[in-house]
């Protein structure tokens, strides 16, 4: 039996490709306020991508997001606008499919109706423009939640990370929160992380303080970076906190970090993943800037320039191990 709204998904799918996507229909904003309707667009778009023909379809996921945006925000009284993904990240997206699949743990609080939820699957990355200009843009495998109101401009970062750029609206707060973090700006931008273990919140220029159920508020100044655990809050300064936010460019900055910290960043932004298989390699020191989803790139370097042997292993993976001694031998890619 024909599915007759998948075949009106594919007809839009086709239009908007056709014009590249610079038509913002009306219709199309209407028909997709239907959930059943987005629905069977996010499964056309997701048959039809794959990691090397994505960058072709970019205008169709921001557009999706846009008139799923503009419905939902519409129902609040408020009307976000949603730039194209960023070039950079096109040349090492994941397959369409991964975007729209929902990974959030069964514990995490649903969004309630007419919240706009915005995710990112591994390597992409989302920057968008809401309504009242503030930017922001979402890193690999990120969920954003949007919930503002007349009296507070209120996100909830569920998972991975995302820069926020503030405008200044005294009126009404911009509050970010992340695990038990709240972070309050006062126009700025400043970069969050949330993991299983810890919140980190990186301030690049102006103002932010950061609170918590446990924890009395704190000042962040530009150059600091808040790292919150169960139980314990620590600020340390950076000598350039826009490092820290050059994964918007897909590049990553470590200045004499442990071989295992590097890996295991590198290995959020891909599916074929390193493994360090010794101490001796886990605790080497590197420095320097690498783009993200490069694998291959990036252990090429570490043979020519450390005393590592890497193995490729079935699937895509990389073993990586010292050359000098024994190994205290490790089964899985770095957390």
């Amino acid at each position: 039996m024909i599915d007759l709204r998948r075949l009106e998904a594919a007809r839009w799918a086709d239009r908007i490709a056709d014009d590249g996507g610079r038509r913002r229909s009306r219709r199309f904003e209407a028909w997709m306020a239907d959930p059943d309707n987005a629905a069977a667009f996010d499964v056309i778009v997701a048959a039809r991508s794959s990691s090397a023909a994505l960058a072709g379809e970019a205008e169709l996921l921001a557009l999706r997001h846009e008139a799923v945006a503009r419905t939902s925000l519409r129902r609040s009284r408020l009307s976000p606008s949603l730039w194209v993904p960023m070039a950079a990240s096109l040349a090492i997206v994941a397959p369409l499919a991964l975007w729209h699949v929902d990974r959030v743990p069964r514990t995490m609080p649903a969004a309630s109706e007419g919240e706009p939820v915005y995710r990112t699957g591994i390597g992409q990355k989302l920057a968008m423009t809401l309504e009242d200009g503030s930017r922001v843009t979402l890193d690999t495998d990120s969920r954003l939640r949007v919930a503002y109101s007349a009296t507070e401009r209120r996100l909830v970062l569920d998972r991975g990370q995302a820069m926020f750029e503030v405008a200044k609206h005294r009126a009404r707060p911009f509050v970010v929160a992340a695990g038990d973090q709240t972070v309050t700006a006062h126009g700025t931008a400043f970069d969050v992380r949330i993991s299983e273990d810890q919140v980190r919140v990186v301030l690049v220029e102006g103002k932010v303080s950061v609170a918590s159920r446990h924890a009395r508020s704190v000042a962040m100044e530009p150059n600091d970076m808040l790292i919150a655990t169960p139980g314990n809050v620590a600020i340390q300064k950076l000598a350039d906190a826009s490092d820290a936010a050059r994964w918007r460019e897909g590049i990553l900055v470590f200045k004499d970090q442990p071989l295992a910290e590097a890996v295991a960043e590198l290995n959020r932004y891909s599916r074929h993943q390193l493994v360090l298989g010794d101490d001796r390699a886990r605790q080497l020191r590197i420095s320097g800037s690498f783009r993200t989803g490069e694998v291959a790139s990036f252990v090429e370097a570490l043979e020519l320039g450390f005393p590592v042997r890497v193995t490729a292993l079935p699937g895509g993976d990389y073993a990586i191990a010292s050359r000098i001694g024994p190994a205290s031998r490790s089964t899985g890619p770095q957390k």
